[in-house]
């Protein structure tokens, strides 16, 4: 009876159906009446109800006086510890309305679990996978209540949250600008996707804005692979083979900085005084690395996932802009970006 409602209440049952009591038997690992007894003592206590067919499903009244979870996200399947903060930040807003969330891996768009759920639930929430995006998608996200979380689906149609707005992104390079750094270089290997192709853009963008040279280093792991690795290669061969000139990095990704500033200390370069290496945006726990790393932090979501609840468990249909940016993101100024050898140089010439 307890894993039943341990089940009911994590939304377990929420995209599939209540097995029968021999399935139930089999997967708890007791006896067929054991789990008849405890069927028919839930249908007592109105936990359980039996549909005319003799399937099983939540009794509406225990649903509404457990606030069952309605709500899925939908996340890729590879460890993260950005996917986890960001699991962490939803769920932690879903109960602080009285609701709860079921969050859910997937490995692929065409899986079939991501279908169900959109069609299903009240509310889902995607974080893109790394994979293309197939265009026959895009008419049940809109005609269901999907919204793409870190990502713009706006040109399907889908609500989308984005975390960084494009202003937030160059007040990073506006700060290691500020340290005097003037040849500012670009790491990602990051698999490609719309949201990094965005921050490389805004980068170039950037540096042509202030008539700077940079490069781009581009090596992109394979989907669901983990970007740490590449990055600690490609600066290794950097170094090793001298094959740049920037006193300054910033990087697509959080494990991209982390393996770039690995291999800055294997290889005799002291970040934050020889070279500096800053990210977009930063995951857990990287303030407390040692050095820290320079980054944008989290935004806080509260007003956008407001929106987007409301619309989960109201009939209106989706008003106004699609696209929705918090307004600020924190710049954390860490230890892996210092003042450029160059300083007083530039700021000696300038007058």
């Amino acid at each position: 009876m307890s894993v039943i409602k341990r089940r009911i209440s994590e939304g377990d049952y929420l995209l599939d159906d209540i097995p029968g009591e021999r399935k139930i038997a089999e997967e708890i690992g007791v006896s067929y009446m054991t789990a008849r007894r405890a069927i028919l003592q839930l249908l007592e206590q109105d936990v359980l109800i039996r549909q005319p067919s003799g399937a099983l499903d939540v009794h509406p009244a225990f649903a509404k006086r457990m606030k069952l979870a309605e709500v899925v996200l939908l996340y890729p399947s590879y460890p993260s510890n950005y996917l986890t903060q960001l699991r962490g930040i939803v769920a932690d807003y879903a109960q602080g309305i009285g609701t709860s969330l079921r969050p859910i891996q997937f490995i692929h768009w065409d899986e079939r679990i991501v279908l169900e759920a959109v069609e299903q639930a009240k509310g889902v929430f995607i974080v893109p996978s790394g994979h293309p995006f197939p265009k026959r998608l895009a008419e049940p996200f809109r005609s269901n209540k999907v919204v793409i979380l870190d990502g713009d689906f706006t040109q399907y149609g889908v609500p989308s949250i984005r975390l960084f707005r494009d202003k937030c992104i160059e007040s990073v390079l506006e700060y290691i600008y500020s340290l005097g750094h003037r040849n500012i270089d670009f790491i990602n290997t990051h698999d490609r996707n719309a949201e990094i192709d965005r921050r490389i853009r805004i980068w170039q963008n950037w540096m042509r804005k202030r008539d700077l040279e940079g490069q781009l280093w581009n090596d992109p792991a394979p989907v669901y692979t983990d970007p740490t690795v590449n990055a600690h290669k490609l600066m290794t061969r950097m170094i090793k083979e001298k094959e740049f000139k920037a006193s300054a990095f910033i990087t697509a990704t959080c494990p991209a900085a982390i393996g770039s500033i690995r291999a800055c200390w294997e290889n005799g370069l002291q970040p934050g005084k020889d070279i500096s290496i800053s990210t977009v945006n930063l995951e857990p726990p990287a303030e407390f690395f040692y050095p820290s790393i320079t980054g944008l932090s989290t935004p806080d979501l509260s007003d956008v996932l407001k929106r987007c609840f409301d619309w989960f468990f109201n009939e209106e249909d989706w008003e106004g802009t699609r696209l929705l940016e918090p307004e600020e993101s924190v710049l954390f100024a860490g230890e892996s970006v210092g003042m450029s050898p160059y300083k007083n140089f530039i700021a000696s010439s300038s007058h």
